[in-house]
C-alpha cells in the first residue's frame, strides 16, 4: 500500500508513555488494544460473508472489539473448555531499523501449521486469505503498540534483541454441548500484546535444562506436532517442578525409547531419543561439524517456524559458517584442529539421542519468543525413592564447552543471521518472501516480501 506520493505507508510512532523494553513476556496493557472475533458453524464454515478477498469486504473488516471491556461469552458446557479443542499460533511484528516498516515474519508457515491443527481438532480452517487479512487488520488497528525498532550493535551493526508486538490467532470450539462431538459453533480470534524479549541486547548466559525421565510431553501417534492447548497443559507441572530444582526448563524424551531399549543396550538413557522443551525446539552443534535438530518424522514435536528458519539459514549460508564452526571446535578443544576450508558442515534433521549431547560443542533452542538461546548444561535430578518402586534410574549430566557465560560462536552467528533477516539486512532466494509488510496491499501481504 502506498500513499499519494508513491511511497510506502509506515506505521504510526510507538505510543507515548510505554516503556516497551521493560515489558515482560506476558499479556501486557490489555486495556490498550483491540481484538478480532468471528463465529461460524461446521456446516457453514468460513465463507465470503466472513471475508471476500475479491472485494476486501466482509464481517472481518468490522469485527474489532476492545480487549479490556469485551470478554468472550463462554458457557460452562463450551466445547473447548470441556474437551480442549483449541489451537493457536504465535507470531511477532517488529519495526525494521532499515526501512521503519512494520514487518511480520513468515506468517505463511504459521498458516500451514494452523490448518494442520484445525484438522486434528475437528475445526473448519479459515482460508489463507481470511487468516492473512485477519493478521493484517489486527496489527493495523494496534499499530501504535508496535515497539520501537531495535538498536544496532555499535561494533557489528547487527540489530540487537528488543520488544515486539506478539500476535496470537486462535481457533476454538465455542459452542455448547456435553457429548464428545465437534463443536456446533467455532470462533476465530486474533489478539495482540506488546512483549519484551527473553534477553536484552546480546545473548547472555545459557539455559540449564532438566532431562525429564518420568513424564511425557508427547507420544507417537498423538498430537505432539499440533499447536493445541493440551500440548502446553501437560508441561506446566513438570516445568514448575524443574524450576523448583534450579533448572530453566525440561528437555523431554520419547519415553518409549527410554523404557524399551534395543537388546544389549549398555545405557538405556543415552540411547533414548530427544524431543523438545516445553515450548521450544532444540539444536546441537557437534564436533563433527554437524548442526542437527530432532526430526519431525516421528510426529512428536512441533514444527517450529524459527526451527525451520535456522535450518534454512544454516544451509543457505553454510560457507559463511565454516570459520565459525572451526572456531567453535577449536575453542572447545574437541576433535582434530582443522583449517577453515577443511571443515565440512552438515545440517541435519534426524533422530537425536541423549548420547549425542556428549559430542556437542554448543546446544541452543529456538522459538518465536526467544529467537535463538544458548544452553549451558543438561542434567537429570534425583527421583524420590517412593516414585521408583525399586527401579534403578540412570543419571546424566553434561556441561557444554560454550554457553555458560555467553553463546557459542555458531549459536551467536545464527542469531545474528536471523536478526539481520528481520532487519532487512540479509536476504537470499530462500528468504525472499519471509517478511510481510502490514501496510502492503492484501495481495502483497499474502505473497510476502518487502519491496
Amino acid at each position: 500500500m502506498s500513499n499519494e506520493n508513491g511511497s510506502c505507508t509506515l506505521p504510526p510512532p510507538p505510543r507515548d508513555g510505554i516503556a516497551f523494553n521493560t515489558l515482560p513476556w506476558n499479556l501486557n496493557l490489555p486495556d490498550e488494544h483491540s481484538y478480532i472475533h468471528l463465529k461460524t458453524t461446521p456446516d457453514k464454515g468460513w465463507t465470503i460473508e466472513h471475508y471476500d478477498p475479491e472485494t476486501d469486504a466482509g464481517e472481518l473488516t468490522d469485527a474489532h472489539k476492545p480487549y479490556g471491556t469485551t470478554p468472550l461469552s463462554l458457557y460452562p458446557s463450551t466445547t473447548s473448555l470441556n474437551y480442549g479443542t483449541t489451537i493457536w499460533e504465535g507470531l511477532a511484528c517488529r519495526r525494521s531499523p532499515t526501512s521503519d516498516k512494520a514487518i511480520v515474519f513468515r506468517p505463511q508457515k504459521n498458516y500451514a501449521r494452523f490448518v494442520n491443527g484445525a484438522k486434528a481438532m475437528c475445526l473448519p480452517a479459515p482460508s489463507y486469505e481470511l487468516f492473512m487479512r485477519g493478521l493484517q487488520l489486527v496489527l493495523q488497528e494496534n499499530a501504535d503498540l508496535i515497539p520501537p525498532a531495535p538498536e544496532l550493535d555499535p561494533e557489528t551493526g547487527v540489530p540487537q534483541g528488543g520488544a515486539k508486538l506478539y500476535i496470537r490467532p486462535m481457533l476454538l470450539g465455542s459452542g455448547q454441548q456435553l457429548g464428545l462431538h465437534p463443536s456446533p459453533e467455532i470462533s476465530l480470534l486474533f489478539f495482540v500484546s506488546p512483549t519484551g524479549s527473553y534477553f536484552q541486547g546480546k545473548t547472555m548466559g545459557g539455559l540449564k535444562l532438566h532431562l525429564e525421565r518420568r513424564r511425557s510431553r508427547a507420544a507417537r501417534g498423538g498430537t505432539g506436532n499440533v499447536k493445541c492447548c493440551g500440548n502446553y497443559a501437560v508441561t506446566m507441572r513438570p516445568l514448575l517442578d524443574a524450576k523448583e530444582k534450579g533448572f530453566h526448563d525440561n528437555l523431554y524424551l520419547e519415553l518409549d525409547t527410554y523404557h524399551n531399549p534395543p537388546p544389549g543396550t549398555s545405557s538405556r538413557l543415552q540411547q533414548a531419543i530427544l524431543q523438545e522443551l516445553s515450548a521450544a525446539n532444540i539444536f546441537l552443534v557437534l564436533k563433527t561439524g554437524e548442526i542437527v535438530t530432532p526430526s519431525l518424522k516421528r510426529g512428536t514435536i512441533l514444527p517450529g517456524v524459527t526451527r525451520d528458519t535456522v535450518l534454512t539459514l544454516a544451509k543457505e549460508f553454510k560457507d559463511e559458517l565454516k570459520p565459525i564452526m572451526a572456531e567453535s571446535i577449536r575453542m572447545a578443544g574437541m576433535g582434530e584442529e582443522k583449517k577453515d576450508n577443511d571443515i565440512e558442515i552438515t545440517v541435519s534433521e534426524r533422530d537425536v539421542c541423549v548420547a549425542d549431547l556428549l559430542s556437542a560443542t554448543e546446544v541452543f533452542v529456538t522459538g518465536t519468543a526467544a529467537e535463538v538461546v544458548p544452553v549451558q548444561s543438561i542434567g537429570t535430578s534425583e527421583t524420590p525413592a517412593e516414585e521408583l518402586d525399586g527401579e534403578e534410574e540412570e543419571s546424566f549430566s553434561v556441561q557444554f564447552p560454550h554457553g555458560e557465560s555467553s553463546a557459542g560462536p555458531v549459536t551467536n552467528k545464527l542469531l545474528e543471521m536471523l536478526r539481520e533477516v528481520l532487519a532487512e539486512k540479509r536476504s537470499s532466494e530462500a528468504t525472499k518472501d519471509w517478511l510481510c509488510d502490514i501496510y502492503a496491499s492484501p495481495e502483497e501481504f499474502r505473497k510476502g516480501g518487502c519491496a
